[in-house]
């Protein structure tokens, strides 16, 4: 159980599946926090992009007594040999995430690097 004297809670769950909290103890307060939280929001996706590329570059490992099972997706294209481009394409809003896999609606496969940001109009345009 946590220590911690909050009493007010608001949590975003994105499109990405990640959760932002923000507690506060008084309505101002959290009503600051609030306001404040788009200030970070640049941040908040350029960290996730450092956590899904470090996953990417060394997912963790399966115990022997787990069955595996693979990935549903494909990982993201081998980085680029030439040393004047990124292996990650970037955006505005940080490193983009490769995205892949078959469409459920028309059944054909699928690659691009996406934003970083949740489905917004801010949110950039997928490249390939």
């Amino acid at each position: 159980m946590s220590t911690e004297d909050w009493k007010l809670q608001v949590s975003y769950k994105l499109a990405t599946g990640d959760l932002i909290n923000i507690r506060a103890n008084t309505a101002d307060e959290l009503s600051v926090l609030l306001e404040g939280i788009g200030d970070y929001s640049t941040q908040i996706a350029a960290v996730r992009g450092l956590v899904v590329a470090s996953y990417t570059a060394a997912p963790l490992g399966t115990p022997p007594s787990t069955p595996s099972t693979p990935p549903s997706t494909s990982s993201a294209p081998a980085p680029t040999s030439n040393p004047g481009l990124s292996a990650t394409p970037t955006c505005p809003h940080g490193d983009r995430i490769h995205k892949s896999g078959i469409s459920s609606k028309t059944g054909k496969a699928y690659a691009m690097w996406v934003c970083s940001l949740p489905q917004s109009p801010e949110q950039c345009k997928p490249v390939n």
